[in-house]
């Protein structure tokens, strides 16, 4: 005989069972259930980054080296800050990762989107606001873990007494956004390469003032070239003046007194791309003239940690020589034909028009055409000034 009522008890019991454990599966659920927290924001780059910018006892800095949006998708949550700055130098023969500072700030309670900037982080208390309305205070205190220690280091003591800045390296700057069990809800790094340049070394055209003789081109639209070594958030800017030795003492002279690039002479300077290499442009500028004596010079800014720094090079001269004349001994007047000398080298050029060759004693007529369209000389410059500065390649030569 069935007993209907104990079957029935243990059925509410099961059901019971059933229950309990679905509620503790559905708070396991959400005892699980991660709390998304996002950084949005960048680490900015320096060409050069100088020590006193570190406080290396407080950890605290007046450059700002990160600054991101911090923000989660549950308020409050309690977070806390981890920074680290470090570097390889094997010119210091600093081969490891090595810290210059490493701090960490107390655990505190974000109830709404923060921004968050190095400058207040250190071990020194500072009072910051969230992005609520109306907006909440945060007390922000830090404690270094870990800074360069110079007894340590002499190389890097040397060079900083020497220079006044970090010697060129690898500097890693990683951030961390953690719970208070030390769980990393988000984080973001970056390596940045400083390599500072030295100096500017200007190529061609030209050389000193007392040698423009030799340093006469043919081309009213020449291409300027230099070398420097690349470095990150550097601008480079160029400026060109006449030179003319009744009015002026110098080279430096002429190209602080009216310049015929940049055209706006409230302008000291003409910002260009960051290459080596640049085109006297067809607009925007002072047609250069034949016979004439100009200067030319470049500068690059750095942008540092102290602020922008201007590194200039030295002043070259040139000359523009007159079609039809011969200035140097040995040399060829037309200028069409110094600029292909260029853009072919000596070799090819003598090729052709060398002793003995096909087209020795060769000069043009004027009458200058491109696949059938007749054009003036300075398209033909134009032409050959890009496969100077390897815009275009030549593929093949013919002559007919």
């Amino acid at each position: 005989m069935v007993n209907w009522h104990q079957r029935g008890q243990q059925t509410m019991r099961q059901i019971k069972n059933t229950t309990l454990l679905f509620f503790l599966s559905l708070g396991l659920i959400q005892s699980l259930k991660a709390q998304i927290v996002t950084l949005s924001g960048d680490i900015y780059e320096y060409a050069t980054y100088y020590v006193n910018s570190f406080d290396l006892n407080t950890g605290a800095t007046n450059v700002q080296i990160f600054r991101y949006q911090l923000h989660s998708d549950e308020y409050p949550i309690a977070v806390k800050i981890w920074f680290r700055a470090s570097m390889v130098s094997p010119s210091l023969g600093i081969n490891a990762q090595t810290t210059i500072i490493e701090i960490e700030t107390r655990l505190f309670d974000l109830q709404a989107p923060l921004i968050l900037d190095n400058r207040d982080i250190s071990s020194e208390t500072a009072i910051i606001y969230d992005m609520a309305s109306p907006p909440n205070s945060i007390e922000l205190t830090g404690q270094v873990i870990e800074s360069l220690d110079p007894s340590q280091a002499d190389a890097i003591l040397q060079s900083v007494l020497t220079t006044g800045r970090i010697a060129d390296g690898e500097y890693t700057f990683e951030i961390q956004v953690k719970s208070e069990s030390d769980q990393v809800y988000v984080s973001d790094s970056k390596t940045i390469v400083v390599q500072s340049p030295v100096s500017i070394n200007l190529e061609m055209p030209g050389g000193v003032l007392s040698d423009t003789l030799d340093n006469v081109i043919y081309s009213t639209f020449p291409i300027f070239q230099w070398f420097s070594q690349s470095c990150n958030g550097c601008e480079s800017y160029i400026r060109v003046a006449q030179y003319n030795s009744d009015v002026h003492s110098s080279l430096e002279d002429a190209i602080e007194d009216q310049r015929v690039l940049p055209f706006d002479q409230t302008e000291d300077w003409y910002l260009i791309d960051n290459i080596n290499s640049f085109q006297y442009p067809f607009s925007g500028a002072y047609p250069l003239e034949e016979g004439k004596v100009y200067g030319w010079q470049v500068m690059m800014t750095l942008p540092t940690t102290s602020g922008a720094e201007e590194m200039a090079s030295s002043i070259f001269a040139f000359k523009i020589g007159v079609a039809g004349t011969v200035e140097t001994t040995g040399a060829i007047s037309s200028p069409i034909l110094m600029t292909l000398q260029q853009a072919l080298g000596d070799d090819q050029f003598n090729a052709f028009f060398g002793s003995g060759n096909e087209l020795q004693g060769y000069t043009p007529t004027g009458q200058l055409e491109i696949n059938g369209i007749n054009v003036d000389e300075a398209m033909v410059n134009y032409l050959l000034n890009q496969i100077l500065s390897n815009t275009y390649q030549v593929q093949s030569i013919t002559v007919e």
